[in-house]
């Protein structure tokens, strides 16, 4: 049996296209989701409870996209044993509830404060399409 040429092509412009919507969807939901995340965190209004609430999507957020993250590779190895330290302290149950307190309690005024800190600069620094906070040069 034979296909004829014009078929082919067409199935294969129309896999082509399906490819690209998806890459495109998935672009939109990197730059929603962090959009989200800079909204948090890149605000100055945004009080430390709410940032420190929003650590899980933080975490998540580098998860789903750690190729799009360019931190350099000290950093990178902090944020690591971070997210191992931080992930750890959740799964740590005292009468079945996460514990509180502790050093997540203090974390946005602490080394790691400064390790997120240099995380969202990184979203900022080498994406182009991120709007820089009013003032920065």
């Amino acid at each position: 049996m034979k296909v004829p040429v014009f078929q082919l092509s067409c199935l294969l412009c129309l896999i082509v296209c399906l490819l690209c919507s998806v890459k495109a969807q998935k672009d939109d939901q990197y730059d929603t989701e962090k959009s989200r995340i800079l909204e948090i965190y890149n605000n100055p209004a945004v009080d430390e409870f709410t940032k420190e609430r929003n650590i899980p999507k933080l975490i998540e957020f580098y998860r789903r996209y750690p190729a799009r993250i360019q931190l350099p590779d000290a950093d990178k190895r902090q944020w690591d044993e971070f997210v191992a330290r931080y992930t750890e302290s959740q799964t740590k149950l005292v009468d079945g509830l996460p514990a509180q307190g502790g050093w997540v309690g203090s974390v946005l005024s602490s080394t790691v404060g400064n390790l997120i800190a240099k995380f969202i600069f990184s979203l900022i620094r080498y994406d182009p399409t991120t709007p820089k906070p009013t003032g920065a040069h």
